[in-house]
């Protein structure tokens, strides 16, 4: 009963007919990946999951990096390789707080023959996640993603058959994403209220991409008084962070405050 209610709410939300639930996220672009079958796949130089830049290996395909503006795709750059590969993995919002231009990612790539997989746990239940743009959706339901269920993601598809992916069955695993969807959008609008007061507290420093939809927020800092007091801040307020770079976000000096971690309050 879990596994059809999970299944209709993912038909909604991405408009993809096939949708199968996985055990976890990395399970979910393994198995889009294996639509790949031979060849190269196309990985963003920043703003991706640490998966990206191990799971094409493992599986016996070459990955090369686009060039990112702050985590947005270089539309110029992938024009130019995706003339000679054969899929795109991406995260859209990229690093959680990029939003990618995926309807002209989705017609470059189409050009050339390129599978789109587009990864959407930090997009899902938001206008990022639009299934019209992706020949693969792919997400990870695990602890601190949108759907915060702490186990399972999904893979979908119009055009594949995923009847041979490995799908999760345990009615308590079931149950708690469950429980997540339910809750999903009230997560989005209470991170959506905390990103824009974390923004407007910090507005005189270099915030990347201040108006996109995303649920990190990534502030630059150019000397340590400024890195000293953007992590005061993120202490004063409970928040907590990471410092980049790091491939996950930003390959440059930068804070990035993970209000994603925080939980929904019931």
């Amino acid at each position: 009963m879990s596994t059809q209610k999970i299944t209709e709410i993912i038909q909604k939300l991405t408009d993809h007919k096939n949708v199968v639930i996985t055990e976890r996220g990395d399970v979910a672009i393994a198995s889009a990946l294996c639509a790949v079958e031979t060849g190269t796949v196309i990985i963003p130089e920043e703003g991706g999951w640490i998966s990206y830049q191990k799971l094409p290996q493992k599986l016996g395909l070459n990955s090369i990096t686009v060039k990112c503006d702050h985590a947005k795709i270089d539309l110029e750059d992938l024009k130019e390789k995706s003339k000679s590969t054969h899929a795109i993995l991406y995260q859209n919002p990229g690093g959680y707080f990029a939003e990618q231009p995926m309807q002209e990612i989705y017609e470059i790539c189409k050009k050339n023959d390129c599978i789109v997989i587009m990864d959407v746990s930090g997009g899902i239940g938001t206008d990022l996640c639009e299934g019209r743009y992706a020949d693969i959706m792919v997400a990870s339901f695990r602890t601190w993603k949108l759907v915060d269920a702490d186990v399972g993601g999904f893979i979908s598809s119009n055009i594949f058959d995923l009847s041979k992916v490995d799908t999760l069955t345990d009615e308590t695993s079931l149950h708690k994403i469950l429980t997540a969807f339910h809750k999903l959008q009230k997560r989005i609008i209470m991170l959506e209220k905390m990103r824009e007061k974390v923004i407007a507290d910090l507005i005189e420093y270099d915030i990347v991409h201040p108006n996109d939809l995303g649920f990190v927020v990534v502030v630059n800092f150019y000397n340590d008084e400024e890195k000293q007091t953007i992590i005061k801040y993120c202490t004063n307020n409970e928040l907590e962070y990471t410092v980049c770079p790091r491939y996950i976000r930003v390959n440059e000096d930068a804070i990035s405050i993970e209000l994603k971690r925080i939980k929904t309050v019931v």
